[in-house]
């Protein structure tokens, strides 16, 4: 599994600038100087992915283009992963991609954030996107990350200590199986457009994972659980958006088609559906300028 990741932004007007870093382990002896940097940009002006290998690390990373408003400020992002040798590079091509939409969907804010605010960001997108659960969710992989948790805390006072025993009594009686059982039959759920189903089951796993110290899973599971619950609304909502832009076009009333596609595309965003995202997006703006053009046209 990965180490962490990084995040470059590629201004228009400036030299590159690191928006942040995510490191599993917390901090990490890691960071892009201007040679590593100018190797990466050398490496992604022939090819969208690039693997690079360095003496203590290998990288793999992702250069993703920006579209409409942000691609006035930047031509884009560099997005990257720290690897273990044993790790298959090509097993994350699309985890990058989907982590740069990700970013890409957070829109101009993003571009004046400094580190500190766009870290927790980063964390975020790398548990949902760049780092996938069900890597993470394996008994073997839950196993060793609550025993790395306790070695911390045996070295603690007296209530950690405590807390780790507990811990470990917990994972001999593979409580962490639990987890990837709960997750499991969430997912299963969630393919088959049984939401309540997952949601259940995401919060299950999500409460056990709190109980075993595994903060950052936990939260990502309560996420899911959250996106369960509310799919299903923000779906109807976003079909009745279309169907209503639909009708409005039929009725030739160009104005209220393109603000009904465009806030289908909003809720589109709320979905992670970029593929309908950009559709929505680019028919509103096209409605938009359709309308623009005939008012100036009734005018005349």
């Amino acid at each position: 599994m990965p180490t962490g990741s990084f995040v470059i932004l590629l201004p228009l007007d400036a030299d590159y600038r690191i928006l942040g870093y995510y490191f599993k382990e917390g901090k990490y002896d890691f960071e892009i100087t201007n040679d590593l940097f100018l190797r990466l940009n050398l490496d992604h002006s022939k090819d969208e992915y690039n693997l690079l290998k360095l003496k203590e690390n290998q990288i793999i990373s992702y250069v993703y283009k920006f579209k409409g408003k942000l691609a006035r400020k930047a031509s884009g992002i560099i997005i990257g992963l720290l690897l273990n040798e044993n790790d298959k590079p090509e097993k994350f091509r699309s985890a990058l991609k989907e982590g740069a939409e990700a970013i890409e969907v957070l829109g101009l804010n993003f571009l004046k954030m400094n580190s500190e605010e766009f870290e927790p960001l980063l964390k975020d997108i790398y548990l949902e996107h760049l780092e996938p659960l069900i890597d993470i969710l394996k008994p073997d992989a839950l196993k060793n990350n609550v025993i790395t948790i306790t070695k911390f805390m045996l070295s603690g006072g007296k209530q950690e200590r405590k807390i780790a025993q507990e811990l470990l009594k917990k994972i001999e009686d593979g409580e962490h199986e639990k987890i990837s059982e709960y997750y499991n039959t969430a997912d299963s759920a969630l393919k088959a457009l049984d939401y309540e189903k997952a949601a259940k089951f995401f919060k299950r796993a999500a409460e056990i994972a709190e109980e075993l110290y595994v903060i950052d899973i936990a939260e990502s599971l309560k996420e899911k659980a959250n996106f369960s619950e509310d799919f299903p609304d923000v779906s109807k909502a976003r079909d009745k958006l279309v169907q209503e832009a639909r009708n409005f076009l039929r009725n030739e009333n160009f104005h209220s088609a393109y603000i009904s596609y465009k806030k289908a595309s909003e809720l589109s965003k709320k979905l992670v559906d970029f593929n309908k995202e950009e559709e929505y997006r680019l028919k509103s703006k096209a409605l938009e300028e359709f309308f623009k053009v005939d008012e100036e046209y009734k005018k005349k």
